[in-house]
């Protein structure tokens, strides 16, 4: 029997570095272990995470209350076999890192739910808890179609 390949290092890069990105590090790193070569970044980070994020990681047993955000030009040594953009509006920019690094590139567009976070807490935590779980859903599908080594 043979063994299943290791993940690919990836980055996740979104807007701000503050909600997607962050949360699909994390998940990535539940998926396919605390070892895999995973990092995230925004085109303009944000000072901060949201706190929203946080407690909807929470929910999945991950603390991200330490997490600090990161600029793509942070990460300029990070290894990179893929690079997934998480926000429609920096895909050149994402698009541009990964042909640089001569990484393969997807697009995984998700709603920024930071959106909801000044209107109602609940909707805005719905609206978190979905962008999690379709994050969650998209690195479970990739899991599936290309038979990566985890730990999950």
């Amino acid at each position: 029997m043979s063994e299943a390949p290791e993940p690919p290092a990836v980055v996740f890069v979104c807007a701000r570095n503050a909600v997607r990105s962050p949360m699909a590090e994390a998940l990535w790193r539940l998926r396919f272990g605390a070892e895999s070569r995973a990092t995230s970044c925004g085109v303009a980070p944000a000072s901060l995470p949201d706190g929203h994020m946080i407690t909807v990681m929470g929910e999945k047993g991950v603390d991200l209350s330490g997490y600090e955000c990161r600029d793509i030009a942070d990460i300029a040594d990070a290894p990179a076999d893929l690079v997934v953009c998480l926000a429609q509006d920096v895909a050149d920019e994402a698009r541009a890192f990964a042909d640089k690094r001569g990484a393969a590139y997807a697009l995984w567009a998700l709603e920024d739910p930071a959106y909801y976070a000044a209107r109602d807490r609940f909707m805005a935590l719905a609206a978190f808890r979905a962008a999690r779980d379709a994050i969650e859903s998209r690195i479970l599908a990739f899991d599936a179609e290309s038979g990566h080594d985890h730990a999950g």
